[in-house]
């Protein structure tokens, strides 16, 4: 048993002293999380749900940037009824980046605002500012601009865990100054077990995603498929969940040129049980027995709530989109692209468990992105630890 002596006890003291005042700073400085769209803004409801579950007195704010903003009235009340705490336009969010009484910045999406003081040595050297962490807005299919934006950044969380090893790759020693690679997103974290009443549930939701399938022939396609399976299932609802109104998002990034609405109008008699929603992921997840789709993170959320997921990559004209070929790869030996065939009979295939250890991250990830800002903060102490001693 090794003795405690005065030096022992006083670094024991000091530790204790400095994760004292570790725990009195993480209360006095908030932790703003950014959103300008329905996209973001789910990334900060779950970003904010994974770090109060981390740490419950852990102050966070909800900050709607509007200088590239594509928000509805109706998509905030569903999303954020309480509304957001604070509203910044890009001088504002600049003047934030150097804030000391801000903890940390973390953003699904590097808006332009970011870039010149991300990218001014000046800036990212200063001392006593908000750390910046950027995850993925999503499924990245091209990621090397989207690295190469986030090169700067104090903090960058990334998947799937192969994605890791292509930023440094791609980065390289490009990065000046302190930074951390981690593993991970809110909105792909571990599975869970399927739902104790999944054998009793009935829905099959269809989930949309606003650029693919990208021709009117696609859609259309797309809508008899689901018009066949409602047909052939009486007894179930099938259900076209919208990414959202045809009225909204005319500023979205991603626009979407044919929407599901005004096709079915143009489809005539569709069957009774063929429904239209647009209630919160969340919602549809609650009571899914199934969920399809073509590319969107859709197939994420499906499968980190532990529910059938089927990937349909064969529609009419899937030859034309260029989301297919990085989907089809990206769900390379995932188990759950399917066939016209199943898709048609509902069977979905089985899921691969090593596919998914590498998509998946843990779900301590709330806690590694709190350790993260941590190390930010202490950077400075490591720095003067490696220096040579005078």
């Amino acid at each position: 048993m090794t003795a405690t002596g005065p030096r022992q006890k006083t670094l024991a003291l000091v530790r204790s002293r400095r994760r004292t005042a570790q725990d009195r700073h993480r209360a006095q400085r908030p932790i703003v999380i950014l959103f300008s769209d329905d996209s973001t803004l789910i990334f900060a409801r779950r970003m904010r749900e994974v770090l109060q579950a981390a740490d419950p007195d852990c102050l966070i704010e909800m900050v709607w940037f509007t200088d590239e903003s594509a928000l509805s009235y109706r998509q905030i009340t569903q999303l954020l009824p309480q509304g957001p705490d604070r509203v910044l336009g890009g001088k504002q969010l600049v003047s934030l980046m150097c804030d000391p009484s801000v903890r940390a910045i973390l953003t699904s999406r590097i808006y332009r605002a970011m870039l010149r003081p991300l990218n001014s040595p000046v800036a990212r050297w200063s001392g006593n500012r908000p750390c910046i962490l950027s995850f993925l807005g999503g499924l990245d299919f091209f990621p090397a601009q989207g690295f190469a934006r986030r090169r700067n950044c104090d903090a960058v969380y990334l998947f799937p865990r192969s994605a890791l090893a292509d930023y440094a790759q791609q980065v390289g020693q490009s990065t000046q100054g302190w930074q951390e690679i981690g593993f991970g997103h809110p909105s792909v974290m571990r599975a869970k077990a399927p739902p104790a009443d999944l054998a009793d549930r009935r829905d099959i939701y269809f989930f949309t995603q606003a650029l693919s399938p990208s021709t009117l022939r696609g859609r259309l396609h797309m809508l008899r498929v689901m018009a066949a399976i409602a047909k052939a299932n009486p007894e179930r609802r099938v259900f076209i969940k919208l990414r959202h109104l045809p009225s909204e998002n005319r500023q979205h990034l991603h626009l979407e040129k044919y929407d599901y609405p005004g096709l079915m109008a143009q489809l005539g008699p569709l069957p009774p049980n063929l429904l239209l929603t647009d209630i919160t992921m969340e919602e549809a997840l609650e009571t899914a027995a199934l969920g399809i789709t073509c590319t969107s993170t859709a197939a994420m959320d499906l499968l980190r709530a532990g529910l059938p997921c089927m990937v349909y990559l064969d529609f009419v004209d899937a030859y034309r989109d260029p989301l297919v070929p990085p989907m089809r790869k990206m769900f390379q030996g995932s188990g759950v692209i399917t066939s016209t065939e199943d898709l048609l009979n509902l069977k979905p295939g089985a899921l691969n468990p090593q596919w998914l250890e590498d998509m998946f991250c843990p779900d301590d990830l709330g806690t590694r992105v709190l350790e993260t800002l941590d190390r930010f903060h202490a950077r400075d102490f490591q720095i003067r630890r490696d220096l040579p001693s005078s």
